[in-house]
């Protein structure tokens, strides 16, 4: 089987030639050991344009995201095909830059109201969210009348080239998937009005809150459409949905707010024969439930560090959900040694793999990651994961 061949059929519940091997990002300093740093970095291609355009270079930056999202996210899936991943996701980010005079940071805005901060990891952007500025119904509005017109129409004629760019170059090599990561619809609404004034408006108003995320995934789905029209097959919807000790809000509130715009999305990817996979970090067990009925074909993260017990997960809906995930990123992958991550990927094989339906993945990404832990996660893979499994 091939790459793609591999990842379809374990999101069928199917059992392939082996276990498949995927991440949600490689961080780019962690690309450069693996391919080399690149000639200039995103921060040397920053300071060139302040020097060069020291009165529009905020404006001139904010128009070169879109080959820089296009340059990193490729260079993040050769580096995944390097060292022998079936599957890496990409996406577009739907970031602009501004310029505070009182804030020497470089801050970007999102169309969702996030304010985030391009910190520097070892040249190239890391964005990290500051703060939600969407926190009174009329900024709401104007948010929702600027995502319902400009903003749909934008984004799904950059998704469409982005992905054709991408897709064309390595899916001889690797599946390309697609993720809407740090854009997903709950994480988008929460940070965007801010925890404080989304958690107020959830208890006063929850259909404001219902609104707000249905918006989202009209623009969502529309976005998934044209990047299908551009042949993506595997969409991966990105919502950290729970704490270490459980889920952010009751399975019932979810279900009430949340689940109807998730329906549109995966509603929209089915309807054209395609498979979507949500991501959460945390302690999800009591949301299996939910995953299940808003449609979902997998679920991604299984974070060991939250208490996530992979062999109840696969008990209770492993029959119903492929499962993405659980191999640590707080030690195994970061700190662990050869024998620790071989450990960890037999057992997480071992327990989720018999039947099908099992996909190798760190459980989530950060840049302290060790590249050596990467590899020894995908050699363990296929040491351990031919079919049929006998461990």
């Amino acid at each position: 089987m091939d790459c793609r061949e591999r990842v379809l059929a374990a999101l069928n519940i199917e059992e392939p030639d082996r276990v498949p091997c995927h991440t949600i990002l490689i961080d780019a300093n962690n690309v450069d050991i693996i391919l080399g740093k690149p000639q200039i970095t995103d921060f040397d291609t920053v300071e060139q344009i302040q020097r060069d355009n020291p009165d529009g270079w905020i404006e001139e930056l904010s128009n070169l995201v879109e080959s820089v999202e296009t340059s990193v996210f490729s260079r993040c899936v050769e580096a995944a095909a390097t060292i022998g991943l079936d599957c890496m996701q990409v996406g577009i980010l739907p970031f602009y830059f501004f310029d505070d005079p009182n804030d020497d940071r470089l801050l970007m805005n999102d169309i969702f109201g996030r304010v985030w901060e391009a910190r520097n990891n070892e040249g190239n952007f890391n964005p990290y969210y500051l703060y939600g500025t969407m926190n009174t119904p009329e900024k709401w509005e104007e948010t929702k009348e600027n995502i319902e017109g400009p903003m749909t129409e934008k984004y799904t004629k950059m998704a469409k080239k982005f992905f054709r760019r991408i897709n064309k170059k390595h899916k001889d090599k690797i599946f390309v998937a697609v993720t809407n990561d740090l854009a997903g619809v709950f994480e988008s609404a929460s940070q965007g009005m801010g925890f404080t004034y989304y958690s107020r408006m959830l208890h006063k108003n929850p259909k404001f809150i219902k609104e707000v995320h249905e918006v989202i995934a009209e623009f969502t789905a529309a976005c998934y459409n044209a990047y299908m029209d551009a042949g993506a097959e595997l969409f991966i919807e990105s919502g950290d949905l729970a704490y270490k000790t459980g889920p952010m809000m009751s399975p019932k509130k979810f279900n009430e707010l949340l689940l109807p715009a998730y329906k549109t999305i995966t509603d929209a990817v089915h309807d054209r024969g395609k498979k979507i996979v949500l991501h959460t970090d945390g302690h999800v067990t009591p949301l299996l439930d939910f995953v299940v009925d808003c449609g979902f074909d997998g679920l991604h993260s299984l974070e060991p560090t939250a208490g996530v017990d992979l062999a109840l997960v696969k008990k209770k809906v492993g029959d119903k959900l492929c499962l993405f995930g659980n191999i640590d990123v707080a030690h195994d992958l970061t700190y662990g040694t050869k024998d620790e991550v071989f450990a960890a990927v037999k057992h997480a094989i071992k327990t989720a793999g018999p039947g099908g339906g099992y996909i190798v993945s760190a459980a989530n990404m950060h840049p302290t990651v060790k590249v050596d832990n990467l590899r020894w996660m995908v050699e363990a893979t296929k040491e351990f994961g031919n079919y049929p499994i006998n461990l």
